[in-house]
């Protein structure tokens, strides 16, 4: 077939409906879609239906530029991959921006609505017409908090539990401004760890197909000219082999290893549509806890029973995991339980944490202190991750590097011992 009947027949649809199928997919996003998908299905059917109806039109791209050679699912995953990326830094930076609207408005007392309003004029679709409905419930009597309940997706998601703290402490604009602060300290360390990942699984994925290739289509020839000469393999070549067919009957045995690589790679992704994995909580943990003692810090600066905090953040934090040990906490302080050790009985703060803000409630700065922790929690994971990152990628990237050189070495030798052979 000729070439410009295959673009004209085959991938010219593919990528008109891939294009149609992303801007399906977007819209029903940014209209709350999978929002009441998520309550009818659960969390994780909500999660695995987004990713699956994100990753269709990539697959339709793929197997037509690609047809069904092993080219095609790479490529699928690389589309998709960048899509996802692109798609999330373009929505959040949208977010932010209205966040630090919202903050700079609440701080000169300009009405939120009619700034809403003029955000809304500035910007087209879906997220336009969010922040007009915003602007109208806001014009309606509706407070901040429920109306963004009623508008989801306008502002990043920790944001709306901060400002819940802050409009039932009495201090929307610090909450505005210190939710519109957490990226800037946030956001450099996924976009270095995403990064990393995505770059160690998709070379890891392109050097299984292509070393799937030489040993379905090179090892092959070689055993059968060597055997020809009658002349045994190299050695290293024999390993070779051999390495491949017991990944070959016990290949099974690494498939967690790769469903781990593509959970690292599609982590940020599932995170920000509200979803921790099981058994990822822990990574995450500490920057959880720096939004908490953000919400206290509001309620302590004035001075109003933690209870009251505690119950705000229960109710409106993002991640279920965290809003069971908030309520947790906000049932032990309602039974008379210092909300200190509380926090700490419920692996919210350390026990260093612990000491300091006991101390810090006896001599009257705790508001201080809470955000101190907030900032250091962040800082310390900042730190901890990209010090992991930085000493294992290097050490993954010489074990990539050693893996390669034994193939090419194993592969090299025949030729030499052929030449030598014929000689």
């Amino acid at each position: 077939m000729e070439p410009a009947i295959i673009i004209i027949v085959f991938i010219v649809p593919a990528l008109i409906a891939s294009a149609i199928a992303i801007f399906v997919c977007k819209e029903l996003h940014d209209a709350g879609f999978y929002s009441w998908l998520r309550n009818k299905l659960g969390l994780f059917g909500a999660v695995v239906g987004i990713l699956v109806s994100i990753a269709l039109p990539f697959i339709c791209v793929g197997i037509s530029l690609f047809g069904l050679s092993l080219l095609g699912p790479i490529m699928c995953i690389i589309f998709a991959f960048v899509f996802i990326e692109a798609y999330r830094k373009y929505r959040a930076s949208r977010q932010y921006a209205l966040l630090w609207l919202l903050a700079v408005s609440a701080e000169r007392e300009v009405p939120l609505a009619s700034a809403l309003e003029a955000f809304a004029r500035e910007r087209r679709g879906s997220f336009a017409r969010r922040s007009r409905r915003l602007a109208k419930l806001l014009d309606s009597g509706v407070s901040l908090p429920d109306g963004l309940d009623q508008a989801p997706g306008l502002l990043p998601p920790h944001a709306p539990p901060m400002i819940r703290v802050g409009c039932r402490s009495g201090a929307l604009a610090p909450a505005l401004r210190r939710a519109a602060a957490v990226n800037d300290l946030n956001g450099p360390v996924w976009m270095a760890l995403t990064g990393k990942i995505a770059y160690l699984v998709l070379l890891t994925i392109f050097g299984c197909f292509i070393l799937t290739f030489v040993l379905m289509w090179i090892v092959p020839r070689f055993q059968k000219i060597f055997a020809d000469l009658d002349t045994p393999l190299p050695v290293l070549t024999e390993r070779l082999i051999s390495c491949s067919q017991f990944i070959v009957v016990y290949g099974f045995l690494f498939t967690p290893l790769l469903a781990l690589g593509m959970l690292l790679l599609l982590y940020p992704v599932v995170r920000y549509f509200g979803w921790n994995p099981p058994g990822m909580g822990w990574i995450t943990r500490r920057l959880d806890a720096a939004d908490v003692l953000d919400g206290l810090a509001l309620v302590a600066r004035q001075q109003m029973p933690m209870l009251d905090g505690l119950d705000s953040l229960a109710k409106s934090y993002p991640r279920s995991d965290m809003r069971m040990l908030l309520r947790r906490a906000a049932g032990d302080v309602q039974d008379g339980r210092d909300w200190v050790e509380s926090l700490y009985s419920h692996g919210l703060i350390r026990r260093a944490d612990l000491a300091v803000l006991q101390a810090a409630e006896r001599v009257g700065n705790l508001p201080w202190a809470l955000r101190e922790m907030a900032e250091s929690n962040r800082r310390r994971f900042a730190y901890r991750l990209l010090s992991v990152v930085q000493t294992a990628f290097p050490l993954v990237i010489i074990l990539f590097g050693a893996i390669v050189g034994f193939i090419v070495v194993a592969l090299f030798i025949p030729l030499i011992s052929l030449i030598q052979a014929l000689s």
